[in-house]
């Protein structure tokens, strides 16, 4: 049998004497021989400390226990509780004026951002003229006698 099974088997039997293979490798093993009597004494005291009645508070117990509680910086739940609350109020107190910080010092247009209703409001109008653009060559002259004939409408509205 292997060492840990046998210790398995000694934790796990309430009787005094081991049976069968685990006497064989008690007898082989040392280890698992001084574990057994470990084993026993533990077993032992627990017997001894379950008759014993537990002892009552003498007079004064509570008292006592509390003054060394208060001695031993031990923190009033109210005062955490306030300090934990405090703290947040601190952090949001803090992430609000830095996002309102970082929205007042961005630009308010650029690449992520369009133009803002003033800047549309104050742009110059755009003046609308009444003369075509010019497209061929001789047009951007203004001489009207190089036009080609082909390039003048006839009477009825089609060119030639």
């Amino acid at each position: 049998m292997r060492c840990k099974l046998v210790r398995e088997v000694i934790e796990s039997v309430a009787l005094e004497e081991p049976t069968g293979g685990v006497r064989e490798h008690l007898l082989k093993c040392a280890e698992c021989a001084a574990y057994a009597r470990r084993w026993g004494h533990v077993r032992t005291g627990f017997q001894a400390l379950s008759e014993e009645a537990a002892p009552g508070a003498t007079i004064g117990f509570t008292a006592r226990l509390m003054r060394r509680l208060d001695e031993a910086g031990a923190p009033n739940p109210a005062e955490a509780f306030l300090e934990q609350v405090g703290r947040r109020f601190v952090y949001a107190t803090l992430l609000v004026t830095f996002v309102l910080l970082l929205a007042l010092a961005l630009p308010p247009s650029g690449p992520l951002r369009g133009p803002t209703v003033s800047e549309l409001l104050s742009a110059e109008p755009v003046v609308a003229v009444a003369v075509n653009d010019p497209v061929f060559p001789y047009e951007l002259s203004g001489a009207t006698e190089s036009i080609p004939d082909s390039a003048l409408p006839v009477e009825d509205g089609t060119q030639r």
